[in-house]
């Protein structure tokens, strides 16, 4: 008993970094929401049928409770890739399963139709992606942290299962790691000594990833594509303000004071309205500096897409549900053309800078 509480304290403790693990979180991410947007769209298209035998009422939170008790049971019963990726895969469609029944857990009549019930899964899956990018931005890895990765990595080797790409990855963290440390050695010479099996065919997941990167890349070359994207993005943006302006001129009566400007508006609308306002605003200010740093404004506008990705989106998964998903897909089009203009404009700069310091070298010797 004393060696289970010594195991289990955290002070005697380290959590040890996986390096695969944006990838991992990532495909959990993906598999929960696949899972909710499965299991609405099922239940839409079959009239939201129950499975209720006798006095029961079986509902898919059990079977999100089974799923994620089955991803617990494999990672903890087995330690090799292959069971960290079935573990993601059984344990995000076990929780999107789980998080679909909100409502029925938030609402004293138990209400699975609870209005806000969706915008508050959307928080929550923004939340565990802000979370997400922060665990795996965090500083370099440690020596232990390198060295028990390439451990992990090893494993495949053992099994026979080491492709060129993971013995690469080793080798390279070795690399970084002090040589005269005796486990870096012997790693070395494990993973030198061992032949590595051809790459093996991407999953299906892999492959549409790597099928849609190379799609968007093609077509974010396009000069008409990232044109439209920004024409849209900006005459949405100023519509949504119009509106905004115009219904504060509705809402406004100057006989009753200022205080009158938003007699009928719930919490809902004045956050909507003030998030949309904001977003608009940068959008006209990154407009106004485009001449000047276009880097700049490229910055603004990423910014004023994620206020209408963060806040905006959530108010409207409030109201319409279909609409705020067209519109989450638009504004998640909208951002990644806008990462990829931002790296093209800071690659520019890095080069103008570059050729800067050569001729100010050349000129100077």
């Amino acid at each position: 008993m004393r060696e289970f509480f010594r195991r289990i304290n955290p002070f005697n403790r380290h959590l040890i970094r996986n390096l695969e693990a944006g990838t991992l979180l990532e495909i959990f991410l993906v598999m929960a929401v696949c899972s909710v947007l499965g299991i609405r769209f099922f239940l839409a298209l079959t009239g939201y049928p129950s499975l209720s035998p006798g006095n029961l009422h079986i509902a898919h939170v059990l079977l999100g409770g089974v799923l994620m008790m089955i991803a617990l049971v494999i990672n903890l019963g087995y330690i090799n890739k292959s069971a960290n990726y079935l573990v993601a895969v059984i344990g995000g469609l076990g929780f999107g399963a789980f998080i679909d029944e909100l409502g029925k857990f938030i609402t004293g009549d138990n209400d699975y139709f609870f209005k806000p019930t969706v915008a508050l899964i959307y928080i929550v899956f923004v939340l565990l992606y802000l979370a997400v990018q922060t665990l795996i931005r965090k500083p370099k890895l440690t020596e232990q942290e390198r060295l028990i990765n390439v451990l992990e990595l090893a494993k495949e080797a053992v099994l026979e299962d080491l492709d060129r790409l993971e013995r690469r990855k080793a080798l390279a963290l070795l690399r970084e790691s002090p040589q005269d440390n005796p486990m870096t050695r012997a790693l070395q010479e494990l993973l030198q000594s061992t032949d590595s099996v051809p790459l093996p065919k991407a999953d299906i997941y892999t492959a549409t990833k790597q099928r849609l990167r190379r799609y968007y890349r093609r077509l974010v070359k396009k000069s008409w594509f990232v044109k439209a994207v920004m024409a849209f993005f900006i005459l949405q943006s100023l519509l949504t303000l119009g509106i905004d302006l115009l219904l504060i001129y509705l809402r406004l009566n100057l006989e009753r004071g200022l205080y009158a400007i938003f007699p009928d508006l719930s919490f809902f609308d004045l956050a909507g309205l003030g998030a949309a306002t904001l977003s608009s605003a940068m959008v006209i200010y990154a407009i106004m500096k485009m001449k000047s740093s276009r880097l700049e404004a490229y910055r603004m506008l990423k910014s004023a897409i994620l206020v209408q990705i963060f806040i905006v989106q959530v108010i409207l998964f409030y109201w319409a549900e279909l609409p705020a998903l067209l519109g989450l897909i638009g504004n998640i089009c909208v951002l990644l053309v806008l990462n990829y203009m931002i790296l093209q404009e800071t690659n520019g700069s890095r080069s103008q800078e570059n050729r800067t310091k050569k001729r100010e070298a050349t000129a100077g010797s």
